[in-house]
Parts: C-alpha cells; sequence; structure tokens
C-alpha cells in the first residue's frame, strides 16, 4: 500500500503549501473525484488529489474550506497537470467558485497526436504501459459523499495523478518530434480562457429525444422537470432515481400516464402519490 497524506483541516493545507513552496515546487499533478447524481442529489465536489512528484496527498473538500483550496487552484503557480479538465472546472466553479488556473491539460495533447483511445487508462497504457489494478473497477463509482472513504478508494483516486508527469513528459517528447509543441500550447490556453458555464442546462435537455419534442412537450417536460428535482433534492436522491428520464419523455408524448409510474424502493409511498398528482396537476405545486 501507498503512503499519502489525509488532509481534513485548512491548517494541514496550510501545511502542505508551505511543504511545497519550501521544495520549490513547480509543477504539481492534480485530479479531483465528485458525485454527479450517481448515489445521492445534486454534483458534489467530494476529494482532491495532489502529487508532486515527492508526496502524495489527498484533500477533504467537506472540511477544508473553499478558500484555502482556491488559494491554490486559482494561482497560476504551481502548474498542474491534469487529463480532460473540462468537467472538473466545471464541478469546481459550481460547488465552490473556484475557477482553476494554471492548467497543463494534456488532453489536447492526446487529440494532437490522434490516439485511437484517449480515455486516460488507454493513454497510460499507450505511453508508459501503466497496468489496470485490480481496485480500477471495483471503484468505478465509488460513493464519494460517505465518510470515512476507504483506503483502497482513496488508493485508487491517487492511482491516475501518479502516472500523469511520466505521461506529461511522452506526450511533450512526442509533440515536439512532431512539431505540435506550439500548437498544444494554444490550445491548451485557449480551453482555459473558455470559462465554464455554471448555467448549462442538465444534460437532458441536450438530448436528441429532447430536442424532437414539439414546443408544447418541451414546456411540459421542463415543468416535470422541475417537479422531480425539488423532490430528488428534498429526498437527497439522484432525480433519474426518483421518476426515470424515460418516463418524463413518456408522459410529455403521451405514451405513459402518471398512475403508471414506478417509484424508487427508497421513497415512501405518499411521496410517490404526491409527485403523481402533481404530475397530473391535481396538487398544487
Amino acid at each position: 500500500m501507498s503512503e499519502f497524506t489525509y488532509i481534513k483541516t485548512d491548517a494541514q493545507f496550510g501545511e502542505f503549501l508551505e511543504r511545497l513552496s519550501a521544495r520549490g515546487v513547480e509543477t504539481i499533478a492534480a485530479d479531483i473525484e465528485g458525485e454527479f447524481n450517481l448515489h445521492v442529489y445534486g454534483e458534489r465536489f467530494c476529494l482532491l488529489q495532489l502529487y508532486d512528484g515527492h508526496e502524495q496527498v489527498v484533500v477533504d473538500p467537506f472540511t477544508v474550506s473553499a478558500d484555502s483550496i482556491k488559494k491554490l487552484l486559482e494561482s497560476p503557480d504551481p502548474a498542474k497537470v491534469t487529463y480532460d479538465s473540462a468537467s472538473d472546472r466545471l464541478l469546481l466553479a459550481k460547488s465552490h467558485g473556484i475557477t482553476m488556473a494554471g492548467i497543463v491539460d494534456l488532453r489536447p495533447a492526446v487529440e494532437l497526436l490522434e490516439f485511437p483511445k484517449q480515455d486516460l487508462s488507454s493513454v497510460i497504457r499507450a505511453t508508459i504501459g501503466g497496468t489496470e489494478s485490480g481496485s480500477k473497477k471495483k471503484f468505478q463509482q465509488y460513493n464519494w459523499t460517505r465518510r470515512p472513504l476507504d483506503r483502497g478508494a482513496i488508493e485508487y483516486a491517487l492511482q491516475d495523478v501518479l502516472h500523469l508527469f511520466s505521461v506529461r513528459d511522452v506526450l511533450f517528447e512526442r509533440l515536439r518530434a512532431d512539431g505540435l509543441m506550439e500548437r498544444y500550447e494554444e490550445e491548451n490556453q485557449r480551453r482555459q480562457d473558455r470559462l465554464p458555464d455554471v448555467n448549462r442546462k442538465p444534460g437532458v435537455f441536450r438530448t436528441e429525444r429532447h430536442k424532437r419534442l414539439t414546443r408544447e412537450q418541451k414546456r411540459e417536460f421542463e415543468r416535470l422537470h422541475t417537479i422531480r428535482d425539488r423532490h430528488a433534492r428534498e429526498l437527497d436522491l439522484p432525480p433519474n432515481t426518483v421518476v426515470r428520464n424515460d418516463d418524463l419523455f413518456g408522459l410529455v408524448t403521451g405514451r405513459l400516464a402518471p398512475e403508471q409510474i414506478a417509484g424508487n424502493r427508497r421513497m415512501p409511498e405518499a411521496r410517490l402519490r404526491s409527485i403523481k398528482d402533481q404530475f397530473a396537476g391535481r396538487d398544487p405545486q
């Protein structure tokens, strides 16, 4: 088992920043774990993983203040090596008001080099020959809102940041060999200059299925979605488990009646009846 530092207070985080400064660290590898309406309601920033080539660190954003984390992530120094940072940047902006800066995102390098498989695990194998850990699959859908966190889950979360420096070195060598380094730097900066859209509607509104609805059906879909979202928030359940997206589409297209909706087993029967009544317009919202 690898050694790591678990940081759960502002004081501990401040001490870590002092260690970075004392070691003259100019670049760190960074990644985050989040909850995305899989186990509970909403999107939550659950863990920050850092590696400076010397020390492995996990920071608990449930107990370390946003201001402390901002001090590191919003500063251009040290640079932060990441992979496909768009979703992480969006989550940080939405949940903690953090605009991450100083990013060295390796995803644009992989795109420019036209890797056939561009998920990080495939890129690690293609560049440094990394092997899959047995815990990889076990923790892919781990509930990062849990406390205390499973030690195996923490080690799983640290795996990717531990490889980022080596992957970066291989990718940058190939970019230079192909004369693509300047294009990479421009693309990396362009993506950082584009601020995360924190007001973007949920993904279901951007699907082809939603686009095919009539204007009237779209209005009804939004009404039903708002009702479902309110109940999901109160129950602290993922909205799609309170009422499935498929059922919302079925309701607005007439394939399904409110009474045909099946509820989540964790949802009280009285709550399900209330949702059905509100969908049908029988109960004031």
